[in-house]
């Protein structure tokens, strides 16, 4: 027993064993006279061997996709006569979500894949055997980020007690857990965490705000049975005056006009900033991309056995100057793949070592971003209403070829809009000058902080530009930045909180901290231009009927921060001008 214990430790229970819930089908559903050891009485045996469903719970719509390509590709399981594979997310439609609860003809059996959404809102009367893996994906704070993530973590023991009752609420039933007691004792929490103590505030207080619960977040959060701690509900708060959601009336919160749609989308604040940007500016498809990749896993897979082969072939995708860029042109890269069919996108993850579960979920949330971006009237609905027999590659070409995606080729807007979304996140860049060969030091505010090496701009002797904008901040033995881009002085003018000019020192001071040295001329320039653009943005946020491009005002706005696209000869010469008075400072 002891040697047995000692061997499970070694055992990363977290990964899902697919063999392992294939032998398991295989031993219920196919060899049945060989089960008598997990089929204990009273159960009677015809339940198993010739009536019922199977209900396998996964954690997440990546893990229900990996073992339905199993099973449907299986020679035994992937016969529909026999066998029905089904899923239950809650992205999928109601009419597929339905065909769970349908009677199979007689010898045809369900085996249902689902999420916790099985767990207590539905229930499927015939499932006569449960298969739990244990694992939920719960939204949980990223503390480098202050973002929102979705984590795979252990369920608690009350939700794995609720997931085996689902085998036998109408009749008698089994539960195979793929986890070991030693996980149940010592591990799983009695009870899951409430989500106000492990999710960022913004969206909460964003909520409370717009619908006018109260005129103090704090007081009003702090009345719940469970609250958040203070530390949070103030960060969430700070954050949103940071990124221009709402603003202070005395004591009383209130929204400004980005924040009233910010409130009305299920999206971390920063995310929904860039992509409201990248609909106002006309580059919606990259920018879809670069959100969806900050809500999911990396695309990149890492091999130990294959690192220098899996590091060789990711460099083929790499964007000199931007990481978001680089999962941009994997993503590009993967949608042509896929327009020989899905198999030859399976053999391009596999070539270049790419996680296409990754990929796929980047698809889902593309998708589901779009919709939200219809929902609250920044894109036209109609335009990428969905076709029940469209898949990824026709949605991806109807969000290309948009006329919401004009300029989705024009890389310093892609890298302005993606700096909407990243800031406050930048850091300055100090070149040690002269003819030395010394790396650039770093500084984020009065902070030293490093590059980390996955990034594209790590080890950059020479940069195009002295700022960095950043995704994460975290410390190990030092403060590490990872996802960055290189941030041209304009974004941070007009897309930062607050700009000074002075005249005497013929500086541009960015909120406090970001020092441009511009002439006097050119810094009223910019501010005027910064005041242009934030009053076009409201305009447009609130309704006003210039996002198109209509106006005098409007077209001449979005053609001056169109920066170096080249579209628009007057766009153009305006900021040819900007950029010249920069270089001369």
């Amino acid at each position: 027993h002891t040697l047995c214990c000692r061997s499970m430790e070694r055992v990363d229970e977290k990964v899902i064993n697919y063999d392992l819930i294939e032998d398991i089908l295989h031993l219920l559903l196919v060899e049945p006279q060989c089960n008598n050891p997990i089929t204990p009485p009273p159960l009677p045996r015809d339940d198993i061997e010739n009536n019922g469903s199977i209900l396998i719970f996964l954690p997440g719509l990546g893990e229900i996709r990996c073992l339905r390509d199993r099973l449907t590709g299986s020679r035994t399981f992937g016969n529909a006569n026999r066998f029905r594979i089904l899923m239950m997310h809650s992205t999928l439609s109601p009419e597929d979500q339905k065909l769970a609860f349908v009677k199979m003809k007689e010898g045809c059996r369900k085996i249902i894949l689902a999420t916790n959404i099985a767990e207590t809102s539905v229930t499927i009367p015939d499932v006569v055997c449960v298969i739990d893996s244990g694992l939920v994906k719960e939204v949980r704070q990223n503390k480098r980020t202050g973002t929102s993530t979705l984590v795979t973590d252990w369920c608690s023991r009350a939700s794995a007690k609720q997931r085996a009752g689902r085998a036998g609420r109408v009749q008698p039933g089994i539960c195979c857990k793929l986890f070991s007691s030693r996980t149940v004792n010592h591990v799983m929490r009695n009870q899951a965490v409430p989500e106000l103590q492990r999710v960022p505030l913004e969206e909460v207080c964003l909520g409370i705000i717009s619908v006018g619960f109260a005129n103090n977040c704090m007081d009003f959060l702090l009345q719940a049975p469970q609250p958040p701690a203070e530390e949070s509900v103030q960060t969430a708060l700070a954050l949103l005056e940071e990124v221009g959601a709402i603003f202070f009336n005395g004591s009383k919160e209130m929204l400004t006009p980005l924040g009233k749609h910010l409130a009305k989308i299920p999206v971390h604040v920063k995310l929904g900033k860039m992509l409201i940007f990248g609909a106002l500016f006309k580059c919606v498809d990259s920018i879809l991309t670069v959100a969806a990749s900050l809500s999911s896993k990396s695309p990149f897979s890492t091999h130990i056995d294959n690192a220098t082969q899996a590091a060789t072939a990711h460099r083929s995708f790499l964007h000199p100057t931007s990481d978001f860029l680089t999962i941009c042109n994997v993503w590009k890269a993967y949608s042509l793949a896929l327009n020989n069919g899905r198999s030859e996108g399976r053999r391009f993850c596999d070539k270049h070592f790419l996680n296409q579960s990754a990929l796929m979920e980047i698809h889902d949330a593309r998708r589901e971003f779009i919709d939200l971006l219809a929902q609250i009237g920044f894109v036209e609905g109609e335009e990428f209403k969905r076709d029940k027999t469209e898949g990824l590659i026709e949605f991806h070409e109807k969000v290309r070829s948009s006329r919401y995606n004009m300029n989705g080729e024009n890389e310093a807007l892609l890298n302005s809009v993606i700096f909407a979304g990243l800031y406050p996140n930048v850091a300055h860049a100090l070149s040690p000058g002269g003819v030395s060969t010394a790396l650039p030091t770093f500084w984020h505010k009065k902070e030293h902080v490093f590059l980390h090496s996955s990034s594209v701009n790590y080890k950059r002797k020479k940069l195009e530009s002295e700022w960095i904008g950043f995704h994460e901040k975290f410390a190990t033995s030092k403060i590490y930045l990872s996802s960055t881009n290189q941030v041209k002085p304009f974004a941070l003018i007009l897309f930062g909180r607050s700009i000074s000019v002075l005249h005497v020192e013929r500086k541009v001071i960015v909120d406090d901290w970001i020092e441009l040295k511009v002439a006097a001329q050119t810094g009223v320039m910019f501010r005027e231009l910064r005041n242009e653009v934030e009053f076009l943005l409201k305009e447009m946020i609130e309704g006003v009927e210039i996002s198109s491009g209509n106006g005098e005002r409007g077209e001449r706005m979005i053609e001056g921060v169109e920066i170096s696209s080249g579209n628009g000869e007057r766009g153009e010469r305006m900021i040819n001008g900007l950029v010249k008075l920069i270089s001369n400072e």
